[in-house]
C-alpha cells in the first residue's frame, strides 16, 4: 500500500505534469501501452481550406500622392479590390479608402534585418517583411511562427537565384494552428497563381508595388483572377461544410491523431516478392525503453503502427532496450513534439522523437517485409470505407508490434505469415487526417500509397 504522503503528492505531480510540461504530458499520455488512451491523442484540429486571400498595396515606392487621399498612379476601379495598403512610417497621409494600413519601420533592404510591420493608427506592431530567398532568411521567418499576426515574405535576390515558392510552402505548413498568416510581394504573372495555390490552402495575402500594378496589366488581372478565384473556392468548400461533406474525405477531418485497434496482414509487392532488401535503420536513444515501449512508424505519415523497443528478453541475442529496429530509410517517425514526423533519413543524434532523444542511428542492410495496416470503418467515426496503410519492417523475431489497447501484447513480424486467406492480426494504429510537408501537419489533400 503507498504511504499517506505519497497518496497525497501522486495527483499534484500528476496534474503538473500534464498542465505545464507539453512535452512531458505527449510521453506520459502515450506509454506505456497499458495506460494508453485514444483520446489522449487527440492534439490538434484541422485547418480549414475555406479562406479567401487578400490583395495589398504597396505605396512605399510609389512616385507621388495626390490629395493625401489616393495614390495618383492608381487608377480609381482598381483600388476596390485592394484590402490593405503598405506605407512608410515617415508617410504622414492616409489614403481613406483604404480598409487597413500598414506602416514600415527600416527599409526593407536594410541587410538581413526584417523590417518591422504596425498597424496605423494604435501603432500596434502586427508582423514583418522578411527577405527568404536565403535559407537564413527563412529560418528568420520560420523564428517568428506562432509570435506575428501577419508575416510578408519577399525575395530580394536575383529571381533566378533566389526561392521564394518553397519558403512559401513551408511557411504554410508551418504556420498551420498558430495564429500566423503569409503575405508574399509579388512582381511576376507566373508566381501568382503559385502562391495563392500553394499546397492547395495559398498564402493569405498578395502583395503587389503600386508601381507594378499601374505599369503591368498582366500581373494585375492575374492577381484579381486568383483573389476572386480563391473567394469562390471558399464559397463552394462552406457550402459543402454546411452540408457536412467537407473537402478531403477519408480521414480528412478527426480532431487530431488518435490511437485506434486497427489489424496488419503481411503483402507482396506488385512483382510478387514477399520480402525486399533495404537499408534499415536502428534508431538507439540515450534511455532504456520498456518492453511496451516504442515508436510511431510507417510508409505514410496518416496511419502508422506502433514498432516497439528490443527491450524483449531472448536467448538467442542480447536485448537492446534503447534501440527500436524501425524499417528502411523513407518511413517516417513520430517527432518529439507529437505531431510533426521526419523521414528516417533525415534523423540525427541529438533529434527527439516521441519517447527520448536520438543517440545514434544504425543503418545496415537487411531483409525487411511489407506489412499492411488497415483502419477498420467502425473507427473513422462516420460513414466512410476502411483505410489502408503500410510499413516496411525488418524481418526478425526481435522486431514487434504494439497490438491491443488496454495490455502488454505484442505481435513479432516472423510471426506474419504471407498467404491469402490468412486472417489479419490485431495491431495498434495512430491515425489522422492530416498529411505533411517538411514534416509539418496541413490540411490540403495527401495521397501515400
Amino acid at each position: 500500500m503507498p504511504s499517506p504522503l505519497l497518496s497525497s503528492v501522486l495527483p499534484i505531480a500528476i496534474t503538473f505534469l500534464f498542465t505545464c510540461v507539453p512535452t512531458v504530458r505527449c510521453w506520459v499520455a502515450t506509454f506505456p501501452i497499458a495506460k494508453l488512451d485514444p483520446r489522449h491523442l487527440n492534439m490538434m484540429a484541422p485547418q480549414t481550406t475555406s479562406h479567401e486571400m487578400e490583395l495589398w498595396l504597396d505605396k512605399r515606392q510609389a512616385a507621388k500622392s495626390v490629395a493625401g487621399d489616393c495614390v495618383s498612379i492608381i487608377a480609381p476601379s482598381r483600388l476596390d479590390f485592394v484590402d490593405a495598403v503598405i506605407v512608410d512610417e515617415g508617410d504622414d497621409q492616409n489614403p481613406t479608402w483604404a480598409k487597413k494600413l500598414y506602416s514600415v519601420k527600416n527599409d526593407r533592404n536594410d541587410g538581413n534585418r526584417p523590417s518591422k510591420l504596425f498597424r496605423r493608427g494604435d501603432n500596434q506592431p502586427v508582423g514583418a517583411i522578411v527577405d527568404v530567398s536565403t535559407p537564413s532568411g527563412q529560418d528568420t521567418a520560420l523564428g517568428l511562427v506562432g509570435s506575428v499576426e501577419w508575416i510578408v515574405v519577399t525575395c530580394e535576390e536575383d529571381r533566378d537565384e533566389g526561392w521564394i515558392m518553397i519558403p512559401a510552402e513551408n511557411l504554410i505548413s508551418s504556420c498551420h494552428n498558430t495564429g500566423t498568416k503569409i503575405a508574399a510581394f509579388v512582381d511576376r504573372v507566373g508566381d501568382v497563381g503559385g502562391l495563392a495555390r500553394a499546397l492547395e490552402l495559398g498564402i493569405d495575402a498578395l502583395c503587389v508595388d503600386a508601381v507594378d500594378a499601374n505599369e503591368n496589366e498582366d500581373l494585375w488581372n492575374a492577381l484579381i483572377d486568383a483573389k476572386e478565384e480563391r473567394k469562390a473556392n471558399a464559397d463552394v468548400n462552406n457550402a459543402d461544410d454546411t452540408r457536412g461533406g467537407g473537402t478531403g474525405g477519408g480521414l480528412t477531418d478527426p480532431s487530431g491523431p488518435t490511437v485506434v485497434q486497427g489489424t496488419c496482414q503481411r503483402v507482396a509487392s506488385s512483382g510478387g516478392k514477399s520480402t525486399v532488401l533495404a537499408d534499415r535503420v536502428c534508431i538507439d536513444l540515450v534511455q532504456s525503453l520498456k518492453p511496451t515501449e516504442g515508436c510511431w512508424i510507417g510508409s505514410s505519415a496518416k496511419i502508422m503502427a506502433l514498432v516497439l523497443s528490443e527491450a524483449a528478453q531472448s536467448s538467442f541475442v542480447p536485448s537492446r532496450p534503447f534501440r527500436v529496429n524501425a524499417g528502411p530509410v523513407h518511413s517516417y517517425v513520430v517527432m518529439g513534439d507529437g505531431t510533426s514526423t521526419k523521414y528516417l533519413s533525415e534523423l540525427s543524434a541529438g533529434d527527439e522523437v516521441l519517447v527520448l532523444a536520438v543517440g545514434r542511428l544504425k543503418v545496415e542492410i537487411r531483409p525487411c517485409v511489407q506489412v499492411g495496416l488497415f483502419v477498420p470503418q467502425s473507427s473513422l467515426g462516420r460513414e466512410e470505407n476502411a483505410s489502408y496503410g503500410q510499413v516496411f519492417l525488418q524481418q526478425a523475431e526481435t522486431v514487434r508490434l504494439g497490438q491491443t489497447l488496454g495490455s502488454e501484447s505484442f505481435l513479432r513480424i516472423t510471426d506474419l505469415e504471407y498467404q491469402e486467406n490468412v486472417q489479419a492480426s490485431d495491431v495498434l494504429l495512430r491515425v489522422t487526417g492530416l498529411g505533411t510537408h517538411v514534416g509539418k501537419s496541413y490540411s490540403g489533400k495527401v495521397s501515400e500509397r
